[in-house]
């Protein structure tokens, strides 16, 4: 077991006060961290954010105070500490140390994204798939991009700096693409390029069909979210649709964080239902986001459309 001390030394060596880039200091999740399973640390310079999930968000108040405090000696620069006890839903949010304001924008590879760090859920920025971020800014050039599930944009964001003629974003959520919108404005990004799709794609596929065919289709849905997505029943309808708006060439994007679907759940279904679809590589995950067991991680799998 871990004692405080190793927490914040296990931060420490994962923060770089030089560098404005968001990023996880500490992954307990992924169960490398004994006694830390269900403590998370980000850092949103020069805010930190600690998550605490499950048994860890019923921690008393003294132990959390006592955490906040060491991390706050340990980092100087650190303006505000913000407590996330995510329990359900009673899940809440509160500043524990210094300030820290409703919304940030954070950096990442030279990018910048709105995040709410008081927010009660997620705080607009999944920082497990900067991987898949920083080859879209370093490939995309010329290419049209679908972006499904795009929630606030922050991939079809890295598809615009990295050159896309064009971004489509798809999510039933408004507000998320409005943050989403923030996101491309804040970058200074022509909004010309960008469309915005708020509907069910289930419902409608007409929609993404009209603006394709696309070079670059990134699927990234939630696990499960009632009345909208679940993994076992909607994913195998999107690789069967792949061929109504895909080319020979195409690059997809398949991602699935759940602890759920082991590493061959989203192979089994586009080998069935997009045989078009040639696996290329499950892309290597973040090095902030250790796992002892790679079926529980983030999962994004590169195909080719042949």
């Amino acid at each position: 077991m871990l004692d405080l001390n190793q927490l914040v030394s296990i931060c420490a060596q994962r923060y770089d006060a030089a560098s404005a880039d968001a990023r996880r200091l500490l992954h307990g999740r992924g169960h490398t961290y004994p006694g830390f399973e269900q403590v998370t640390v980000d850092a949103f310079a020069p805010y930190l954010l600690v998550g605490l999930f499950r048994d860890a968000a019923r921690l008393d108040d003294g132990a959390v105070r006592q955490m906040v405090d060491a991390l706050a000696e340990a980092f100087p620069d650190v303006t505000g500490i913000a407590v996330q006890r995510r329990d359900g839903r009673n899940t809440r949010s509160e500043v524990l140390y210094g300030s820290v304001p409703e919304l940030i924008h954070a950096e990442e590879q030279e990018l910048k994204y709105e995040v709410r760090p008081l927010a009660n859920q997620n705080v607009g920025l999944f920082l497990d798939i900067a991987p898949l971020r920083k080859i879209l800014a370093d490939g995309c050039e010329g290419k049209n991009v679908l972006n499904l599930f795009a929630f606030t944009c922050s991939l079809s964001v890295a598809a615009l700096a990295g050159g896309a003629r064009q971004v489509v974003n798809n999510d039933m959520s408004r507000s998320a693409l409005d943050i989403g919108k923030a996101n491309h404005e804040a970058n200074n990004q022509d909004l010309r390029a960008v469309r915005m799709l708020p509907h069910n794609l289930f419902k409608s596929w007409w929609k993404v069909r009209q603006l394709g065919p696309y070079d670059i289709v990134i699927i990234d849905p939630p696990t499960n979210q009632r009345g909208s997505f679940v993994a076992e029943k909607h994913y195998g309808q999107i690789f069967k649709r792949l061929s109504e708006f895909t080319v020979p060439g195409s690059r997809v994007y398949a991602c699935l964080n759940s602890p759920f679907h082991n590493a061959e759940f989203l192979p089994g279904l586009a080998s069935r239902w997009a045989p078009q679809a040639s696996l290329v590589q499950r892309l290597q995950g973040s090095d902030d986001f250790p796992d002892v067991d790679p079926d529980r991680a983030l999962k994004v799998y590169e195909y080719v459309i042949t």
